[in-house]
């Protein structure tokens, strides 16, 4: 019998180990380097067709402020709230995500200078969206900042050896907002 407990106690401790070292694995195959949207890095310069085709072609609206913004639509699902009866019913919301960049005088193409992110179709570095956990951010090393401010619950995140180390300039690295339930609700970065 000792020797059967034993060998279920070695049984799950290697299941255990192999659970972390797939999600260890998991992470491995990305890039946490920078900030990035579906390959474009934030404070690179590209050409307007190069956002288009990065996003997801023609924009729902184009606005002409300070910053050029790609506004686009989406629908998106969102899980039914605990105590339906009828659990296949989906909830449709539409979300606005916004990506914006400027021109400057001497430069070919546009600055990539900011996003916010309220929709599950975009990811930061193809890892984080909207709707996942927001531990998935800390996943990606780097140096994190827990905010709670007024209510709302914000993690920072700055890559490893950002050029702000150690003392980092929050505002230029995306804010991850959550939930109560720590579920990433949107992704904002404003990098002036």
């Amino acid at each position: 019998m000792k020797d059967l407990s034993r060998l279920i106690i070695c049984i799950i401790a290697i299941a255990i180990a192999g659970i972390f070292t797939i999600a260890a694995q998991d992470t491995q195959q990305y890039d946490f380097s920078a900030v990035r949207i579906n390959g474009l890095e934030i404070g690179k310069f590209y050409t307007r067709e190069q956002y288009l085709e990065a996003l997801g072609g023609q924009p729902y609206s184009e606005g002409d402020e300070a910053y050029h913004y790609l506004t686009y639509k989406t629908a998106m699902a969102l899980a039914p709230t605990a105590g339906l009866e009828l659990i296949d019913i989906k909830k449709t919301e539409t979300k606005y995500d916004l990506f914006g960049y400027s021109a400057w005088q001497g430069y070919e193409g546009f600055y990539f200078a900011s996003f916010f992110i309220h929709s599950d179709k975009y990811a930061i570095n193809d890892y984080v969206r909207v709707g996942d956990p927001v531990s998935k951010v800390r996943d990606m090393g780097g140096t994190v900042m827990d905010v709670n401010y007024d209510g709302y619950k914000y993690l920072y995140w700055a890559p490893e050896g950002s050029p702000d180390d150690p003392q980092i300039e929050w505002g230029c690295y995306p804010r991850f907002g959550y939930d109560d339930n720590g579920i990433i609700t949107e992704i904002e970065l404003y990098y002036d």
